[in-house]
């Protein structure tokens, strides 16, 4: 990656963010792997300082112009400073998931690419579905869960829509609705069924 010296006048949590967006674009288009891109958006995530920041892209080649990362303030699709922020990017997503957490644990954490469908299984286990470093697809995110003597977690920050149908039989399934005032905020949808465990919705910045 060049032209590293623009980067490097930004505020460290404007470039923190910056970089994760560099990484992001870099995973769409391929040039990193999955364990490669977990490996340095964590980094990222932990840096202390700029130079820790800024070596986790320094050699990576330069994206094209028309996919460089815009500034955050540029549009609605992008937001990386603020409390309950939201990122979306519509290249490079799957369409579909499966989180399967059989006795033991499947989360999905950190800095990561939600798919448009998402299945979670649990079964005396638990998995965690943690979306305030998402990127989603413009699309939104639709989670289908069943939970049989496990529990499933669902973080949202606060600027996302939220929208849940479910039933908990001898179980929790939490019905917490969120309606942001931006209009152009993502949909994620959250249904299923809890019998003998619980799902938990807890919107969070």
């Amino acid at each position: 990656m060049k032209d590293l010296a623009k980067y490097e006048v930004l505020a460290p949590a404007e470039l923190r963010d910056r970089v994760m967006d560099e990484l992001v674009r870099h995973y769409a288009r391929e040039s990193l792997e999955l364990e490669e891109f977990e490996r340095r958006t964590e980094l990222v995530s932990r840096a202390r300082s700029k130079a820790e920041i800024l070596a986790q892209v320094e050699d990576l080649p330069s994206l094209p112009a028309e996919e460089a990362p815009r500034p955050a303030a540029a549009g609605p699709s992008r937001r990386a400073a603020a409390p309950g922020r939201w990122r979306v990017d519509g290249e490079g997503g799957r369409a579909q998931d499966l989180s399967l957490a059989i006795f033991g644990g499947s989360d999905f954490t950190g800095s990561w690419r939600a798919p448009r469908q998402l299945a979670s299984i649990c079964v005396f286990g638990g998995s965690k579905v943690d979306l305030r470093q998402a990127v989603l697809q413009p699309e939104g995110l639709r989670i289908s869960c069943l939970c049989l003597f496990g529990g499933l977690d669902v973080i949202v920050p606060s600027g996302l829509r939220v929208v849940t149908r479910g039933a908990g039989i001898f179980g929790g399934f939490d019905r917490r609705d969120n309606e942001p005032e931006d209009r152009d905020a993502p949909t994620v949808v959250i249904e299923g069924l809890a019998l003998f465990g619980g799902v938990s919705v807890k919107i969070r910045d």
